[in-house]
């Protein structure tokens, strides 16, 4: 747990030091705030990065960052306090507005961005993403209490998703 805590408020020194302009937390991780947490390895962090000229995204400025304050990179991965962390750039318009619509929660006294579960539904059933594993997540997170129906419903339509 002390490992986890550590890595989000490095996720928030990062926006703090405009490394990234926003983040939020997505993937299995992001389940344990909303169901009943799923084993995984690491923990996906959708990011907003600042605006850099040129036509390619990158993650060099994460790197240097981190690397700067001896994390260190394995695979598609940056080690942070022990967690594998994997930034992913936001990629479509649904990915920009879960990021831009999270909520921050509290997590053992760290403030932290999580994506709404009506988002990761929608984002587990983007065609890209379509896996068994991301299916059976997005049904468990459909069947929540904390889901709003009616949210759910309406961004499966305007991006013409399918559960």
């Amino acid at each position: 747990m002390a490992e986890f805590t550590g890595a989000l408020r490095v996720l928030n020194e990062m926006k703090a030091a405009s490394v990234v302009e926003e983040y939020a937390i997505a993937g299995a991780m992001a389940l344990a705030f909303w169901i009943e947490p799923v084993p995984t390895f690491d923990l996906d962090v959708l990011v907003f990065l600042p605006e850099t000229p040129g036509p390619l995204v990158s993650l060099s400025s994460i790197y240097a960052w981190t690397a700067a304050r001896g994390y260190a990179e394995k695979d598609e991965h940056v080690l942070i306090e022990g967690v594998p962390v994997q930034f992913l750039p936001s990629h479509d318009e649904l990915a920009d507005e879960a990021v831009r619509t999270a909520e921050t929660l509290d997590y053992a006294g760290v403030a932290v961005r999580v994506v709404l579960p009506e988002y990761l539904v929608a984002l587990y059933s983007e065609p890209s993403a379509r896996t068994a594993k991301r299916r059976v997540r997005a049904a468990a997170l459909a069947e929540s209490p904390r889901l709003d129906r009616s949210r759910l419903e309406a961004l499966l339509r305007r991006f013409s998703l399918e559960m």
